[in-house]
């Protein structure tokens, strides 16, 4: 009967025991840029490519660029430390897509910080993001977007990273504790955020073509996703459809690509770029 009655006791305490869990300080989301493809033209000739080429190239605008208002600071935890941001008023944030949480408006900074948790480790690279989670145009919640860089030691022994991205995607980590004074924001019709040149990139190895979606700023190149189509020598020609883009793969002999490019990235449609397996 000893029995019984612990295992009635533990059954009756198990929804206080829930209840005094404590939530978690931040959730961890995926967010995409949002861009606007330029209208131009096009070779729709059949051409080729070999290692690892540039199939199209489009300019794309950053759309709906915010403009803080007011400063903001705060911290978020990290494993056994916490990373700290401060943003002066007048800030240009541009727009990034959440996967999941669809209903949050999230903006982040084209400026990177380098934040140093662990000396034995490479600085995490990061942009300051801010979220709004009602709509109302005041930043609620303190956020950040970890940028994936090579990182190397210096003969000195500090580390140095490679350039980044003004604009950029990823993993995304969002403090569930609001900001202590929300700060209302202003949305711009012109910023200084410069546009971006989105790619669709091939590379070639044996009888495959892989195919992928990247942003170019000068000499800075990035995946947009990581999303991959992989085209077999052997299912060509086909017709690879990445965002209203098409490339048609005519064929592929000694490591050669012969492509042609049906029309570009479509116009009429912010582009948004989700993580692999989302049904977005």
């Amino acid at each position: 009967m000893k029995r019984y009655a612990i295992a009635a006791l533990t059954f009756a305490l198990t929804p206080l025991l829930m209840a005094q869990t404590t939530p978690p300080a931040t959730i961890s989301e995926f967010a995409s840029p949002v861009l606007a493809p330029a209208t131009t033209v096009f070779v729709t000739e059949p051409q080729t490519a070999t290692g690892t080429a540039v199939l199209l190239t489009q300019q794309a605008n950053v759309i709906g660029v915010v403009r803080t208002d007011a400063p903001v600071a705060g911290s978020i935890p990290v494993g056994n430390a916490s990373l700290t941001f401060a943003l002066p008023p007048g800030t240009e944030l541009f727009p990034v897509a959440l996967q999941s949480r669809r209903g949050v408006q999230m903006f982040c900074t084209s400026a990177t910080s380098s934040n140093v948790t662990n000396p034995l480790r490479p600085p995490m690279i990061t942009r300051t993001c801010l979220a709004n989670t009602n709509g109302d145009r005041v930043f609620d919640n303190l956020a950040f977007m970890q940028v994936n860089v090579t990182s190397s030691r210096a003969v000195s022994g500090a580390w140095q990273m490679g350039p980044v991205a003004h604009v950029g995607g990823g993993d995304v980590t969002i403090a569930t504790a609001g900001i202590p004074s929300p700060v209302p924001f202003t949305p711009l019709e012109q910023t200084t955020i410069a546009p971006v040149t989105v790619e669709i990139a091939a590379r070639i190895v044996g009888d495959v073509a892989n195919i992928e979606v990247r942003s170019r700023e000068g000499d800075v190149s990035a995946p947009l996703t990581d999303l991959r189509t992989t085209v077999a020598k052997a299912t060509m020609p086909r017709t690879v459809t990445l965002y209203g883009a098409q490339i048609e793969l005519q064929s592929l002999e000694n490591g050669t690509l012969t492509y042609r490019v049906v029309n570009g990235f479509a116009t009429d449609q912010p582009l948004v770029f989700p993580r692999a397996g989302s049904q977005r």
